[in-house]
């Protein structure tokens, strides 16, 4: 191979032009087998997530500051996406680079209100509202995507919302107790309302303009983005910081430094997932299983709520009953 034969996937390539190819030409839509292959590599992702975020609750366990470990996964991003741009061709289109920087900054933006509903309120709470940025990919597709909605993958999408609640709930909490991990704070549903609509703008604007420059192209510019806004996590703490304090406790380096390679690694693969074969919300409720796999290896790991509280156990078992049903009808609609 010469210097400069880097590799083009064929989806990129339209003979005779240097255009993008047209959407019914895509492997999302014409090949009977790639099917499979947007739901495998999501599924994937979903196992990864589970256990890069147990090794990102390990470092917080043990002193690690959450904005830290969001700019580590941030830079992971970046880290992991700036070599498609060697090894794949896409094409200039300035544009496709616009959507790219404006994806960025709309997950940069997700995972700032998504640090401050964690912030005002306990994560049982923040989590189940998270958890609805599949309905807002869903009814976003059907606003600004050529793409329709089935009853089904709607109805995927719901179920999925509501497994999310359900494996986040916590029965054992007492309501009546004033503390932070029982405050129902109306400033954590708008914060979470705000992360998961911003995500899901980044998924929609993914699906609709990587094709222009090639998601191999797109990928790189957007997370290269989202790593350069990255600073500005730490701004409003630079008055409160403590100089005594490290933000990452050497006890901590290992198990977040592997947590965020993980993390970085697994949101890469769904944003170039939903880049190449689109299917944004048949996407979203295969990889919201990451919330079934991290419950079980919670329990595999050290017992967990559940091990503790048949009700916790009850609530999470009809959570993944619900998810499973979900995925088989995001299954039986494509």
């Amino acid at each position: 191979m010469g210097m400069n034969s880097r590799i083009t996937p064929p989806c990129y390539r339209v003979a005779g032009t240097g255009a993008s190819p047209p959407a019914e030409t895509w492997p999302g839509d014409t090949d009977e087998a790639s099917s499979t292959v947007p739901l495998a590599l999501p599924l994937l992702a979903s196992l990864l997530y589970a256990v890069g975020s147990w090794g990102l609750k390990c470092g917080l366990r043990r002193g690690a500051g959450s904005r830290m470990v969001t700019a580590l996964s941030n830079l992971a991003m970046a880290g992991w996406s700036a070599p498609l741009i060697l090894f794949f061709t896409g094409q200039p289109h300035p544009e496709g680079f616009l959507a790219a920087i404006i994806a960025g900054a709309s997950l940069f933006i997700g995972r700032l209100c998504a640090i401050q509903a964690l912030s005002k309120g306990d994560l049982s709470h923040a989590t189940p509202i998270l958890g609805t940025k599949t309905v807002f990919v869903a009814l976003l597709t059907v606003l600004f995507l050529d793409e329709k909605i089935t009853p089904s993958l709607m109805g995927g999408a719901v179920l999925t919302s509501v497994a999310v609640a359900l494996l986040s709930l916590n029965p054992g909490a007492d309501p009546l107790k004033d503390t932070q991990e029982n405050k129902i704070n109306p400033a954590t549903t708008l914060w979470a309302l705000a992360a998961a609509l911003f995500f899901a703008m980044t998924d929609i604007i993914v699906q609709k303009y990587a094709r222009l420059t090639g998601v191999t192209w797109f990928q790189p510019v957007m997370f290269s983005t989202l790593a350069l806004l990255t600073p500005l996590l730490f701004f409003p703490m630079r008055s409160k910081a403590s100089p005594g304090l490290p933000m990452l406790p050497s006890t901590s380096r290992w198990p977040i430094l592997v947590g965020s390679g993980v993390i970085g690694f697994q949101t890469s693969l769904v944003i170039f997932v939903i880049g190449i074969f689109g299917h944004a919300t048949a996407t979203n409720v295969v990889y919201a299983t990451r919330g079934l796999w991290a419950v079980l290896l919670e329990g595999a790991a050290g017992g967990g709520a559940a091990a503790m509280d048949r009700r916790i156990l009850v609530l999470r078992l009809t959570g993944a009953a619900l998810l499973l049903g979900a995925v088989a009808l995001v299954v039986g609609s494509l």
